[in-house]
């Protein structure tokens, strides 16, 4: 299968589409490289070089051709660029190759229908704040899905680490991507509505803001040291910090995620909790 590659200027984009998609049936696909866009074409009935040259001379773009796998399997591969989150995490699906630099923290994910492969701004900039912490004793994974927070707590130097989560097929994902990671994590089913998180130095929820709220009553004490939260916009903000400030519990960064808010609380010595 033939691919053509056309790189262009961000600000050029729209105007070159309009001239590359009436005469590509397959479509395009935008891939963003830093100062410019690579534009995608994939098919056998694509135009010839020359031609789009021609159609495209008033950009000058930089064109180039190969031949990629008919297989999507083996195109999957054959695209697959890996994501460094905060300079020191890969995550990676299972199929994908695995990274060369052995100064990355690699963590490798199943394909299942759980919450949190790292691509959500959410978890992604949970990851890359974690990544910035120093490790300090025991860690929770409040609401773990995947289970990619608790692994990347492990790998980072956390330990014991434990993850819970309500849902069968989270608490499930989260143990095999423990065991293909080669990490120790004690996985439980818990419904943090209901029942107090477990006891940890720091702890990470990545949950909607009512049960941020639910979660911050029932923080047993001592009151962690540390908390990454997310998963909640700034309408909520104030809700889900108050209640974490009554447990002690106050904002030393906040991140705006593309819209979503994303805190690190650390513990205020002058509140008594409770």
């Amino acid at each position: 299968m033939r691919e053509v590659i056309v790189e262009v200027p961000r600000e050029s984009v729209e105007e070159v589409l309009d001239q590359l998609l009436p005469i590509v049936p397959g479509g395009v696909r935008e891939v963003q490289r830093d100062g410019c866009v690579e534009l995608r074409m994939r098919g056998d009935r694509l135009p010839e070089t020359s031609d789009l040259t021609r159609v495209l001379s008033r950009w000058a773009p930089r064109l180039e051709e190969r031949t990629v796998p008919d297989d999507w399997r083996e195109r999957r591969v054959a695209d697959y660029e890996p994501d460094i989150i905060g300079g020191r995490v890969v995550v990676r699906p299972e199929w994908a190759p695995a990274s060369l630099d052995q100064h990355l923290i690699e963590i490798v994910l199943g394909e299942n229908a759980a919450f949190g492969a790292g691509t959500h701004p959410t978890t992604r900039t949970c990851v890359e704040l974690l990544a910035e912490l120093a490790p300090s004793g025991s860690f929770a994974d409040l609401g773990c899905g995947t289970g990619l927070l608790a692994i990347a707590a492990c790998r980072l130097g956390w330990d014991p680490v434990t993850a819970v989560d309500v849902q069968p097929h989270s608490v499930e994902a989260t143990r095999k991507n423990a065991a293909a990671n080669e990490v120790a994590v004690t996985v439980s089913a818990r419904d943090l509505s209901g029942e107090p998180p477990p006891r940890a130095d720091g702890v990470t929820a990545n949950v909607p803001a009512w049960l941020h709220v639910k979660i911050a009553a029932g923080l047993p004490d001592p009151t962690p040291k540390l908390a990454i939260v997310s998963g909640f916009v700034p309408a909520e903000a104030n809700d889900v910090l108050d209640a974490y400030a009554a447990r002690g519990l106050r904002p030393a960064r906040q991140i705006d995620a593309h819209g979503w808010v994303v805190a690190v609380l650390v513990h205020d010595l002058r509140v008594e909790p409770g």
